[in-house]
Order: structure tokens, then sequence, then C-alpha cells
């Protein structure tokens, strides 16, 4: 009887033991949308005020993977995703080369890019001056590149395509850490952590952009 109650006592969260939560925010810029995301499978009580279904994330944010996550709606956040700007446009036979610089608009600590592998074929990449393996992946994004610590003067990405529409879609992603600020977010009680995760705390924006 004694060890099962001190089970009981060490099992218990409270401020020096919080019970560890996953939670990320995920906006996108382009139709004004957002939702709260969680990676944990049986939501703690806290979490579970944001996330209350199962959805991929694949189609709208393929900068997160493409595994089925916890969700909930949220309010939109008035923040920029990252500019996208041509830098050169060549064609030659059925041969597509494009030359774009993705531009952080606020301090991040990741972008990511991917190519719609319905709009156009990836035959080559090079992301900051290197060569990057193409890799197909099931999906829509067939094709998707992520660039950690980005400088603020953004990142260069060469794309040799052979295109198979009018134009290309990019979907462009940058991440930051924090979700203090952000509308219908409460700050976590005492008896409630943050589990060690990269995406843990992530605040993710993204949107299409048609070449």
């Amino acid at each position: 009887m004694v060890l099962a109650g001190v089970g009981l006592a060490v099992d218990r969260f409270d401020a020096a033991h919080p019970v560890p939560t996953h939670l990320m925010y995920a906006l996108d810029a382009g139709t004004g949308t957002a939702r709260w995301l969680s990676h944990e499978d049986d939501p703690q009580s806290w979490t579970a005020g944001y996330v209350d279904g199962t959805v991929s994330v694949a189609d709208d944010f393929p900068g997160l993977g493409d595994g089925e996550l916890r969700a909930g709606p949220a309010q939109a956040a008035n923040l920029p995703a990252p500019k996208l700007e041509t830098l050169s446009d060549t064609r030659s036979g059925d041969q597509r080369v494009l030359r774009v610089r993705m531009l952080p608009q606020r301090p991040v600590r990741l972008l990511t890019l991917h190519v719609d592998t319905t709009t156009a074929q990836v035959r080559s990449a090079t992301v900051a001056g290197r060569d990057v393996p193409v890799k197909a992946r099931d999906g829509r994004w067939g094709f998707g590149v992520v660039f950690h610590a980005p400088p603020p003067e953004g990142v260069e990405v060469t794309l040799t395509l052979v295109p198979k529409a009018g134009q290309v879609n990019l979907r462009a992603m940058d991440a930051s850490d924090g979700l203090s600020g952000l509308p219908g977010f409460r700050a976590r009680p005492a008896d409630v952590g943050v589990v060690g995760s990269h995406s843990s705390e992530m605040l993710a924006v993204a949107r299409t952009y048609p070449l």
C-alpha cells in the first residue's frame, strides 16, 4: 500500500513536474485561414482546448509533414508569409528554369519550398548554390526543400522544370518559435509544460505562388 501511494504521488503533474504538451499554429496567408495542430495522440486536457479532430496537413502545409495531426480551428493572425521573388525565368525546349528568392518577412528559424508536381516535373534543383537531390514524394507537393536558419536576405533557389500546365505552383512556408500573442492563445498554467520537440510551439505561415 505504501509503494502504491508513492507511485501515485510521482505520477501526479504539478508545477515541479508539469505535464508535457505539444501545440503548433499554422496560418495560410493566402486564404486567411488558420488552425491549431498537435502531435499528441491522446491530447492532454489543456491541448484538447485547441484541437478537436484529426486531419492531414499534407496539402495545406507540406512543410509540416504528411502524417495526420490533431487539429482545431484558430483565428487568423495578421502575419505575412515569406515573399517569393522571381529573379529569372527562362525556357528552352521542354524545360523551364526558374530562379527565385525566398525572403522571410519576419524572424524565422526555417523556410520550406514545395513544388506542385501536378503542374511541373522537377528535373534538378539548387538551394543557396548547392545541388539538392530530387526525390519524388507522394501527394500534390511532390518535391520540397527545407532550409534552416535562413539569413535575412533570403535564400535563392533554382528549379529546372518540365511544365505540365501553364503555371507552376510553389508553396512557400516559414516557421518561428513561440505562440504568445497569437489570438486565442492562453498561457499555460504552472502544471502544463512543453514537450521536447523541434516542432513544439512552432508558428508556421504559408502561401501558394502560381508562377
